[in-house]
């Protein structure tokens, strides 16, 4: 039986109706939670909307009677996006702020041509008292700013103060500064350099700042210790691709002098371990956390930089804790939950004795929840979309696939309230390097809630799963990887359960390639094809991709990746659905960002107009002031109701 927190139906004798597509991509009355540095209370933030009114707030929880009617602290009509503690008596709050064009160029000194979001920072008293916007009495400085918000260092040892990064009022780079959390005022630490875009502290100190090229493509990674007055070149990471994995990706300063918490496979390891990594000898220390055939994502550190736990993705999310007996406790509040969530831990104590946790599973978006370790007592602090019951929401089935190779794969396929033989809709996630797992997606339960299941493949080139798995997939763009997604597809119709004349797909960057490339291979399968921001042209996004030169590290990836230009032209052409469309039967819905940086527009209107040429059924759709994702939720909704309006139509 599930607990009785989680958002459940009333009973009745017919099923549950499935969530409208308005109550699906409705925003989450629930934005975050954070606990005090002491441990003490919570803050829940809150945002409220009727029609056009909106009120967000704060409510605090006491941690030591977590059942007690919270304090509410009103913020007024703000966006609000998240919440931490700045110390145990102020709240520091993200918010979006509308602006009008002529008040705000970016922090890169290109005027504005029309309104537009910023990014702010306030702070509040627990009583709401003394709010106030940082950097807002200083002139000119949120005037270049589109992010006014980024925080470096909340500074524990310095609690009246916060270490920030902003653009100076006409100044050319980025730069460092300690702000009062109780006026707002900022202080000068530290210029930036040409490209500089982010610090890493310790002990209060900048030790680590990154530079990126002009393309935003790469980045140099510095070091310099509390005692040196020069920074030192470390390393260059590759940034603007979702092909991989950082292989080396520093999660947080460690509690020992020049030591950094960094998940990296290492030059010959196999799956991705926390290490401590020595910034002064450039040298790996400690393996701290790994797991057999999975690759460690993230971990979570305490106020006194001390390790606590690390997680990875088995079908949930799973932890390696630097204490045995944790684990414990952990399966504990799994079992709580009914095993059917992942379990994030956010947070935990100065004493280790409480952790702050979000679940979130196939039928439910979010919850928030204490977890007292003494006395093994999980409680309900607030849920994020208590409006979507999970009576209503449709189930995730994990999949064991296997591939016309003998290969064994894991896929999930949400399954929709309805019975006999569904349209099924396909859903490649992108990447390549990333993966689907068992938790709540909104694009799946957006389709499930039509009556559709939709199947999510963890195709070889997928990420988590270690080195020889991500790179089973190099090179195998337009085969291997599409022939994965075909088996898996093949695995589900051989049951019965779908309708073998109404299968789609729909995908996002590479997810959006393998679409276009399943469109081309199956025409007979697929009667629609959906990309969002996809690559269409292999051989063309590689020459985009060398503007950085033929030696950048960013081009080599792709070539390793995809194929080289040169020696695997024929294969590339064959694998670019743009120079394949005449074989596409299916209509096609291209969805683009006009500012995609990872994945140009180009790529869409490219298969658009080789879909017209070819005499083919073809949608374009442009997004204004839109990237390769991370849209507002009004546009994400928009994106949405096209995706069903025009799968529904196909499928009906």
């Amino acid at each position: 039986m599930a607990p009785i927190f989680l958002p459940r139906a009333s009973v009745a004798a017919d099923a549950p109706t499935p969530p409208s597509l308005e109550a699906l991509v409705r925003p989450p009355t629930t934005i975050s939670a954070a606990l005090s540095p002491d441990g003490e209370q919570i803050a829940l933030l809150h945002e409220v909307r009727e029609g056009k009114v909106r009120v967000a707030y704060v409510h605090l929880v006491s941690a030591a009677n977590p059942t007690a009617a919270p304090r509410r602290v009103l913020v007024g009509d703000l966006d609000v996006t998240g919440i931490r503690w700045a110390n145990n008596e102020r709240l520091l709050i993200s918010v979006i702020l509308e602006t009008n064009a002529t008040d705000t160029p970016t922090g890169s000194h290109l005027s504005l041509e029309r309104d537009t979001s910023v990014r702010r920072l306030i702070s509040v008293g627990l009583s709401g008292e003394q709010m106030v916007m940082m950097f807002a009495n200083q002139p000119g400085y949120l005037r270049y700013n589109y992010d006014g918000g980024r925080i470096v260092d909340v500074m524990p040892d310095d609690p009246r103060r916060i270490m920030m990064a902003i653009y100076p009022p006409r100044g050319q780079f980025l730069c460092l500064y300690l702000v009062d959390i109780y006026t707002g005022e900022g202080t000068l630490l530290e210029r930036g350099e040409a490209g500089t875009y982010y610090w890493m502290t310790q002990g209060g100190k900048p030790v680590l700042r990154w530079d990126s090229n002009n393309r935003g493509t790469v980045a140099k990674l510095y070091w310099r210790g509390p005692d040196d007055t020069d920074w030192k070149f470390v390393r260059r990471i590759v940034l603007k691709t979702e092909l991989q994995k950082p292989d080396f990706e520093i999660v947080a300063s460690s509690d020992k002098p020049g030591f950094f918490y960094v998940v990296s496979r290492g030059e010959n390891g196999q799956s991705a371990a926390l290490r401590q990594f020595d910034m002064r000898t450039l040298t790996y220390g400690e393996t701290l956390a790994e797991h057999p055939g999975r690759d460690i994502d993230d971990a979570l550190i305490d106020e006194h930089r001390r390790f606590v736990a690390a997680s990875y993705v088995e079908d949930r999310v799973a932890y390696v804790f630097a204490k045995p007996a944790m684990a414990g406790h952990f399966r504990g509040i799994e079992a709580f939950l009914g095993r059917r969530q992942n379990v994030r831990l956010m947070d935990i104590s100065h004493d280790h004795n409480r952790l702050l946790v979000r679940a979130s599973g196939p039928g439910m978006h979010s919850a928030y929840c204490l977890y007292d370790i003494a006395a093994k007592r999980l409680s309900p602090l607030a849920v994020g979309k208590p409006w979507l019951t999970e009576s209503a929401l449709a189930t995730i089935e994990v999949m064991d696939v296997t591939t016309r190779d003998r290969v064994s794969l894991r896929a999930y396929l949400t399954v929709p309230r309805t019975s006999g033989p569904r349209p099924l809709v396909v859903m490649p996630h992108g990447g390549p390097e990333t993966r689907d797992g068992y938790d709540f997606d909104l694009y799946a339960q957006t389709f499930a809630a039509q009556g559709w299941l939709v199947l999510q493949p963890n195709f070889r080139g997928s990420g988590g799963y270690g080195r020889a798995f991500a790179q089973a997939g190099e090179g195998r763009w337009g085969d291997r990887m599409q022939e994965d997604v075909e088996d898996a597809v093949a695995q589900v119709l051989a049951t019965g359960r779908a309708d073998p004349k109404r299968v789609a797909i729909c995908g996002a960057s590479y997810g959006g390639y393998a679409a276009l490339m399943g469109a081309v291979r199956r025409p007979e399968l697929y009667r629609a094809a959906v990309s969002i921001a996809g690559v269409s042209d292999l051989p063309e996004i590689l020459e985009d991709e060398r503007a950085d030169g033929a030696d950048s590290p960013t081009y080599q990836l792709w070539i390793r990746r995809i194929g080289d230009p040169e020696a695997d032209t024929a294969k590339l052409i064959a694998a670019s659905p743009r120079r394949r469309a005449a074989e596409i039967k299916a209509p096609v819905l291209l969805i683009h960002g006009l500012d995609d940086a990872v994945v140009a527009v180009a790529q869409s209107r490219m298969m658009a107009q080789a879909l017209k040429a070819a005499g083919k059924p073809v949608e374009l759709v442009t997004l204004r002031d839109a990237g390769h994702g991370g849209w507002e939720p009004e546009m994400e909704a928009d994106v949405l109701k096209r995706c069903v309006a025009f799968l529904g139509k196909a499928l009906a």
